[in-house]
C-alpha cells in the first residue's frame, strides 16, 4: 500500500529518525515501527514544491470519515512530540498517523486503533504545507 505514496524530502530523514527513535524507545510498538520503517524506504519521495496537493505531508490538516459511520473527523498531522488527539493533532508514530501519512484524497486507509481495526477514507486535505508553499514548519 504505501509504495504508490509520495512524501516530502524534507519529511522522509526527519520521519525516519522519528522512528528509530521510538523503536529505541518504545518496546511494545516494535513490529508496528518496524513495518513503517519498511514502508519509509518505498514511499516515493520528491522536492517539497512537487508533491501532489491531494496527499497527507506532515502538519497537513485533514478530514478521514469512519466508512461504518459515515462520521468526519479532522486532525492535523505531527510528530510525536506534538501529539495532543484532544486539541486534533495526530501523531504520525500512532496507528493511524502511519496508515494516513503519504494517504491521497479519496484513498481507503485501515489502522488499528483501541477499539479493534478500523477503516477510513481520506475525505478532504484542509491544509498542506507544501501545497502552501510552507516549507520551514
Amino acid at each position: 500500500m504505501f509504495s504508490r505514496r509520495t512524501t516530502s524530502a524534507l519529511d522522509k530523514d526527519k520521519l525516519a529518525a522519528a522512528a528509530a527513535h521510538a523503536r529505541r524507545s518504545w518496546f511494545s510498538y516494535g513490529p508496528q515501527l518496524d513495518s513503517f520503517q519498511a514502508d519509509l524506504r518505498r514511499v516515493r519521495v520528491v522536492p517539497p514544491d512537487e508533491v501532489p496537493g491531494d496527499v497527507i505531508t506532515m502538519n497537513s490538516r485533514f478530514a478521514v470519515v469512519d466508512l461504518q459511520g459515515d462520521n468526519a473527523i479532522c486532525y492535523t498531522l505531527v510528530y510525536p512530540e506534538e501529539d495532543a488527539p484532544a486539541q486534533g493533532k495526530l501523531s504520525v508514530l500512532s496507528s493511524m498517523g502511519m496508515a494516513v501519512l503519504g494517504a491521497r484524497v479519496g484513498d481507503e486507509v485501515c489502522w488499528i486503533s483501541s477499539d479493534g481495526p478500523q477503516v477510513g477514507r481520506v475525505r478532504h486535505l484542509l491544509y498542506q504545507p507544501e501545497a502552501a508553499r510552507d516549507f520551514h514548519l
